[in-house]
């Protein structure tokens, strides 16, 4: 692998001027996307779409050809068809334009000989001019705090979570699904083919990126499996690095090969490269967003000690199956932590165990939520789960202000705990409308504390479970 500094993919993310060639006045078209999604977007910079019918776009003033662009420029986005893309390659090197994106695609990923001859080709001239290109076949770069993004509509919010995907419409998915539940993003990319800046040369730059404290990746396969590894285990040994590798089966082999020219790999391969490297592997995109989540939102928990509370007694088996599932430790409460129940409800200074079933605290004084506070607190423990136990709230009267009430001390809990808590709130599978907007707002509530909010206690097991050593 190239020895690459940390500057040298600053303007590719944070671009100073932007060119969008195929800059289109079609609504209905990425080439318009493209630009609407720059100006959406409040970008800092100039725009210059390319367009030789067109006096503007997007309310931009476009121009002919890249040569009659009358500034510097850091950032080509190129949406016209493929046979045209050689010549792109020529006018940016001729411009001394440093970064190339290729929103074009019907190259390799189609399997046909000319298509990938004229990639080939496109290759060498890019690497003859001296320009770097993320693609094709990409959506390419979505960067909030740069004002870059791929789509309009992608949120504005900018944070410490990073996300290669060789997959575009994944890459959306993952950032709209993760910011939903909390996830706050930095440097996205879609690099598609990866023809030139390969994920493993992106893994081994966002390691050193000071904007970036987690990272995430959708993987079909690569064909630099050496790279990749260095690259991976550069990111893996500073930072959390959490992996999908997709195309795992005979048949998601095939259709990741018609997808973006992947080379799948055998999975078993796969499983133990990422572990020698130090990445946590997710086997779907449920997990990788659990992962995301834990890992962006939760200190790293320090054992696999795990106190456990909340929900009646069903939910209490359940966690403590889902925790030994997934190698974590379930000790007894501690005798100071007795000692304090008894002082408050000595009936139940023997009766409680961990998991705690809120069903029996019902008069006592006590709640779920402050047992899971004196235990978290009683340096027995590494990690918690809180199981809000939302339906048994819906059942009882003023079940809203009981809920939103419950909520607020379990924030309060989360805040003051000296070890990591995730939190359980189920989907919002229910009868009711009013239930459905209940529970939504409550998660959103949640959410907008920084709590890590998981729908089922399996997946916030998962996730501990991952993140704690072994």
């Amino acid at each position: 692998m190239p020895a690459h500094g940390p500057d040298d993919l600053d303007r590719l993310f944070s671009p100073r001027a932007v060119a969008v060639v195929g800059a289109s006045t079609n609504v209905d078209s990425p080439g318009h996307d493209y630009v609407r999604a720059l100006r959406e977007f409040g970008f800092a910079g100039d725009v210059y779409p390319i367009n030789p019918r067109a006096d503007e776009v997007a309310a931009y003033r476009a121009y002919p050809t890249l040569g009659d662009v009358p500034g510097a420029v850091d950032l080509v986005i190129c949406c016209i068809p493929a046979n045209g893309v050689p010549d792109v390659v020529d006018a940016c090197g001729e411009a001394g334009i440093p970064f190339l994106h290729l929103f074009t695609g019907r190259l390799s990923e189609t399997g046909d000989a000319e298509a990938t001859a004229l990639e080939a080709t496109i290759e060498g001239r890019a690497k003859a001019r001296g320009v770097r290109i993320l693609g094709p076949n990409g959506m390419g770069v979505y960067h909030p705090a740069g004002r870059i993004a791929f789509r309009p509509d992608l949120p504005r919010t900018a944070g410490g979570v990073a996300f290669l995907s060789q997959s575009g419409n994944n890459a959306v998915e993952v950032v709209i699904r993760g910011a939903a539940r909390g996830l706050r993003f930095g440097k996205v990319a879609n690099y598609g083919n990866g023809l030139d800046l390969t994920p493993g040369e992106l893994l081994a730059w966002l390691a050193a990126d000071p904007e970036t404290a987690v990272i995430g990746a959708y993987v079909e396969g690569v064909a630099d499996g050496r790279g990749f590894y260095e690259g991976l285990r550069r990111a893996a040994l500073r930072k959390p690095v959490v992996i999908q590798k997709a195309g795992r089966s005979a048949e998601g082999a095939g259709a990741a090969a018609s997808h973006t020219a992947a080379l799948a790999g055998e999975a078993a391969i796969w499983s133990g490269m990422l572990r020698q490297a130090g990445a946590i592997e997710a086997r779907s995109q449920e997990q990788l967003l659990d992962l995301l989540v834990g890992a962006s939102l939760l200190a790293r928990p320090q054992g696999r000690r795990a106190a456990v509370a909340g929900g009646g007694g069903g939910r209490s088996v359940q966690s403590a199956d889902a925790c030994a599932g997934q190698g974590l430790a379930l000790p007894p409460l501690p005798a100071d932590v007795r000692e304090r129940v008894g002082g408050r409800a000595p009936a139940l200074a023997d009766w409680i165990r961990n998991p705690v079933d809120q069903s029996i605290l019902a008069g006592s004084g006590l709640s779920a939520n402050g047992m899971l506070a004196m235990m978290a607190g009683s340096g027995a423990y590494d990690l918690g789960i809180a199981n809000v136990g939302e339906e048994w709230f819906l059942g009882r009267p003023e079940a809203e202000g009981r809920l939103r009430h419950a909520c607020r001390r379990l924030r309060e809990a989360v805040a003051e705990s000296p070890i990591p808590i995730a939190v359980v709130l189920g989907a919002t599978e229910m009868p009711f409308d009013w239930q459905r907007t209940l529970i939504d707002s409550v998660r959103d509530e949640l959410i907008e504390s920084g709590l890590a909010v998981f729908p089922t206690v399996e997946r916030a097991a998962f996730a501990l479970g991952r993140l704690a050593p072994r």
